[in-house]
């Protein structure tokens, strides 16, 4: 089995938290995992000039396409390493293998698995905050992910909305690679 680092992972705990923000507008991801990261994955992405941003749902009474531009604008440089542009539609000449792929209202049984593989489908928004799924994908295998959450705000320019999104940004490509972290006593490890 794959190194997988939850921040959060049980479903009580991350259920608490959501209740906790419901009354605010403090951005929270309540877990991610790391299943295939490595830093030369994102260098490709660059190398390729964007990364394809499939952005799911809208939370906002705005129109999609000004909601996905801010969205992306957002993420761009809130991460670690060259800056890549993230866009929703693919450059005619695009050939990466990778993804982004973002979902709002995700169901509380989604797995990162089901973002990358076909249609992931939306649970029901729930009025006091706006929930965020995100997974970084290879074609339909998941790399990276992350959860978040946030107080229902009115518009995506709102601060809180957009710090959540770059706080999901930095945490989708993390700068330690996690299959080489410190096991506590100074040395590093890879997985086996």
């Amino acid at each position: 089995m794959g190194f997988k680092a939850k921040v959060l992972g049980r479903s009580s705990l991350a259920a608490g938290v959501a209740v906790l923000v419901a009354g605010c507008a403090v951005p929270t991801t309540y877990k991610w995992d790391y299943q295939q990261w490595s830093r030369s994955k994102l260098g490709y992405a660059a190398g390729q000039g964007a990364l394809l941003t499939d952005i799911r749902g809208n939370p906002f009474n705005a129109p999609k396409t000004a909601v996905d531009a801010t969205i992306t604008d957002t993420m761009y440089k809130s991460h670690f390493g060259p800056p890549v542009p993230f866009v929703t539609q693919a450059p005619e000449d695009y050939k990466s293998p990778y993804r982004v792929v973002m979902l709002f209202d995700p169901k509380e049984t989604m797995s990162a698995h089901e973002l990358c593989k076909g249609e992931p489908e939306a649970g029901e928004p729930d009025g006091g905050v706006i929930k965020v799924a995100a997974a970084f994908c290879a074609q339909d295998i998941h790399e990276t992910s992350v959860w978040g959450t946030v107080g229902r705000t009115s518009s995506p320019d709102d601060p809180e909305f957009k710090a959540l999104i770059r706080k999901m940004t930095n945490q989708l490509f993390p700068v330690q690679e996690p299959n080489l972290r410190d096991n506590n006593n100074g040395v590093r490890r890879r997985r086996s």
